[in-house]
């Protein structure tokens, strides 16, 4: 159960980081905040995934929604 755990964290995580490079590449200039993304967060992201998984649902219904 502990190894479903954290591949589903780096499945997450790979997700989210290339979501935020196609966003960097398609929308350069439009992009509003600077992202680094460095390997400590990446894996705290492993670790943490349900907690960053809620914390993106939470941002990107935000942001569609205004």
């Amino acid at each position: 159960m502990i190894l479903t755990y954290f591949f589903m964290g780096v499945v997450f995580t790979l997700l989210i980081d290339l979501l935020i490079e196609y966003l960097r590449n398609i929308t350069s200039d439009r992009f509003l905040h600077t992202l680094e993304w460095d390997n400590s967060q990446r894996t705290l992201c492993v670790v943490l995934w349900p907690l960053a998984l809620i914390w993106f649902l939470i941002a990107f219904f935000k942001s569609w929604f205004n």
